[in-house]
């Protein structure tokens, strides 16, 4: 057999290509949920980090291919679009897909609903909704501000990624409805907190009457606030800032009023994957697409935002996260 574990075996077989960082926050709080559904699921998962290099995940997928090391299952994200390269890479092989967090294009969705290879290993897109945690965030941090008239900067994640696209665009679109509002320029930080911090000392000197700095993920944030707080502006009552990610250090910031609006809890997909998979593997039909409710607004002291302070996942049931009677069929899942 070309691959090296087979359905019949009782643990299904899962590889995760993770486009981050293993220490990097939101990445490293993927895993820490994901790790907690396999063990519950019985599912034997391993996880290869690309460290934001989406070259590196498709190199590591060519190197299971020719050495003849494939599992199950893998779970892909389509970081910097990659996807389209690593589904070439797997046609015609007898592995499932699972893809995370960033939808398919058109042309995807078409090769799914026409070729038959796909019709049956594609077999499920898990999807957050980014366009509506961008706006949200946007909104939070224009209230949080009592709706004050000025200047909006927004620094993005990067232009190709799917995600970060429609993020972005949420939050602009907030900030473009106020009519007392400026939107003055879009940076992309590439998902880096140093260079983020860089751009934000050049929008500071560029725009002195900023009043709103939006970011696409903690990171970025938190080179900005370094910038912020570096020119002697107060996050918070001079500069309102906003991002996404649940890790300790923006909940930190949250509680002390430096940053004004986080959104988060889309660090569960790869454990939903794996809910999936688990469903799949005892036979069941998936929805080829599932916009999957894990974006909150997060307010200090809620039930959920203590459960992200803990990490502590061990007692979610991983195995009915996805209802029998809710799979084969494309709606939305209602956590």
């Amino acid at each position: 057999m070309f691959f090296g574990w087979s359905l019949a075996w009782a643990q299904p077989s899962v590889v995760f290509l993770n486009p981050g960082k293993a220490d990097e926050s939101f990445w490293s709080d993927v895993d820490l949920y994901a790790e907690a559904a396999a063990k519950r699921l019985g599912i034997r998962l391993r996880t290869f980090h690309s460290q934001r290099n989406h070259y590196s995940m498709i190199k590591h997928l060519e190197e299971m291919i020719n050495q003849q090391r494939l599992p199950d299952y893998v779970m892909l994200v389509n970081e910097k679009n990659a996807l389209p390269r690593m589904l070439t890479l797997l046609e015609g092989l007898p592995v499932y897909v699972v893809v995370l967090l960033n939808d398919l294009d058109l042309q995807q969705q078409q090769l799914r609903s026409q070729n038959p290879h796909w019709q049956k290993y594609l077999l499920s897109c898990l999807v957050p909704n980014n366009y509506w945690i961008g706006q949200q965030t946007a909104k939070e941090m224009y209230n949080k501000a009592g709706a004050q008239p000025g200047q909006v900067v927004l620094i993005s994640g990067d232009k190709a990624t799917p995600a970060s696209i429609e993020r972005e665009a949420g939050a602009v679109g907030f900030f473009q409805q106020q009519a007392n509002l400026q939107v003055k320029q879009i940076v992309y930080g590439q998902w880096e907190e140093l260079r983020s911090y860089q751009q934000t000392r050049v929008l500071l000197k560029r725009y002195p009457q900023l009043k709103y700095l939006w970011t696409a993920n903690d990171h970025m944030a938190f080179g900005s606030l370094a910038a912020i707080q570096e020119a002697g502006l107060e996050p918070g009552k001079d500069i309102y800032v906003g991002t996404v990610n649940t890790s300790e250090q923006a909940l930190s910031l949250l509680e002390k009023g430096d940053i004004s609006a986080l959104g988060g809890g889309h660090f569960i997909a790869a454990g939903w994957g794996l809910s999936l998979i688990y469903h799949h593997a005892a036979g069941r039909s998936l929805p080829s697409k599932i916009n999957a409710p894990m974006f909150q607004l997060l307010q200090v002291n809620t039930p959920f935002y203590q459960q992200l302070k803990s990490k502590d996942w061990s007692n979610i049931p991983f195995e009915s996260l996805l209802q029998s009677h809710q799979l084969g069929s494309d709606h939305q899942v209602v956590r």
